[in-house]
């Protein structure tokens, strides 16, 4: 969902203190003003806009931890599935208008993106696709997507994947 193309020049007005902290936070990420503030309304385009309309929430990435660590491996499992199910489809409905492979992948690299679920790299070879995720939650986090992905594909796509895990990563692969 990148704005790509020409740019427009756009002026506007902000507070001194709002320019100040963009300004240092620029000089820290080593980025000019204007890539800083590209950045800033990418990820409002691609991603803030729509938290609200779908009841995102922020939880500190220890806490989310702890619970997730509460479930059973049955339950991430079941979790995993009944989300799997619904989500994934509601999204890109909503964001994309469209449910194709292409804007399921462009879902899953936006949720790995701004909500952190994991680090997530997409290779393509001819017809075979492999997804990978590389996250610091467990193995009960690892359960959770590969069980995640391969229902959300499935129901949305009708794509049947399979998938591996370890304690810090998922494989996901499939072919079209």
């Amino acid at each position: 969902m990148s704005q790509k193309g020409r740019t427009v020049l756009r002026t506007i007005r902000i507070s001194s203190e709002l320019d100040k902290i963009i300004q240092k936070d620029a000089k820290d990420r080593r980025l000019s003003v204007n890539a800083l503030i590209s950045t800033i309304m990418t990820r409002y385009t691609e991603w803030d806009r729509f938290n609200e309309r779908f009841g995102i929430i922020s939880l500190k990435r220890e806490a989310f931890g702890q619970i997730i660590n509460m479930l059973d491996g049955e339950e991430i499992i079941s979790v995993a599935k009944d989300i799997g199910e619904e989500v994934p489809k509601q999204f890109i409905l909503f964001w994309f208008k469209k449910l194709t492979l292409e804007k399921y992948l462009a879902y899953i690299s936006l949720v790995c993106r701004y909500a952190y679920f994991a680090e997530y790299e997409l290779e393509i070879n001819g017809t075979d696709y492999t997804i990978s995720l590389i996250h610091d939650l467990g193995m009960k986090w690892s359960q959770f997507l590969g069980k995640w992905i391969e229902t959300g594909i499935k129901t949305t796509i009708g794509i049947i994947p399979t998938y591996d895990v370890t304690k810090g990563s998922v494989v996901i692969r499939f072919h079209v």
